[in-house]
């Protein structure tokens, strides 16, 4: 008998994704994570991604939850390995492509450092980088590839590469708030859209978001 043909996520997994992840984030933010004060300001920045790992997993298993209960339909699929090495090579790419966003940016715009809670983290020392590089090179990779790649993206992608690639790409970004991040997140999510568009499988998009994170981190280690 032939396969039977998956059905691709839609707008009610992408709507369920999105809000669960919103909703999360905002709410441990506000009851959990903003009430840790500065001086435990590590401790806040390995638990922030933790938390953002863990959120994108709940998305992801709020959206299979409604219809469609097969994860191949979100990504989980075998890939060839060569995609593989490119997702790891487009990694290094990232990160290069970050430092001449941030160069530009910083050029005209001025702002509040977002990013000193995971630079404590990294400066805490060795447990603490470590717990940092499993949270936010491994668990928050995870995670927001489940969500944006797996969910949004894989829902949009039946309306073209542009509503799939770019289209998720600038949800993903919004939802990193307006900072220099937002275009860092934006750029990020258009290699790993691509990534995902081509394979239908999230895990050469996971290995670009684990090595782009992983260089950050240890580059915020010697700062």
């Amino acid at each position: 008998m032939p396969e039977k043909r998956l059905t691709a996520p839609g707008w009610p997994e992408f709507a369920v994704a999105l809000i669960v992840y919103m909703a999360l984030i905002l709410g441990l933010s506000v009851l959990w994570l903003l009430r840790i004060p500065d001086e435990q300001a590590a401790w806040r920045g390995i638990l922030g991604m933790g938390l953002n790992g863990a959120v994108g997993v709940v998305a992801l298993l709020a959206a299979f939850s409604l219809r469609i209960r097969d994860l191949r339909a979100f990504g989980f699929r075998a890939v060839d390995g060569r995609w593989l090495a490119i997702g790891a090579g487009l990694g290094v790419v990232a990160f290069g492509l970050s430092l001449i966003i941030e160069h530009v940016y910083f050029s005209f715009i001025t702002e509040i450092n977002n990013q000193a809670d995971f630079q404590a983290a990294a400066q805490a020392g060795a447990f603490s980088l470590l717990a940092l590089i499993f949270a936010g090179a491994l668990l928050t990779p995870l995670g927001e590839e489940l969500a944006f790649r797996g969910v949004i993206a894989n829902s949009l992608n039946r309306y073209g590469p542009w509503a799939g690639i770019l289209g998720s790409a600038t949800v993903f970004a919004a939802a990193h708030g307006p900072s220099v991040i937002f275009f860092n997140a934006l750029m990020a999510g258009i290699l790993t859209g691509w990534l995902f568009r081509k394979t239908g499988s999230l895990w050469p998009g996971l290995l670009t978001h684990v090595v782009y994170n992983a260089i950050w981190l240890v580059v915020y280690s010697l700062q």
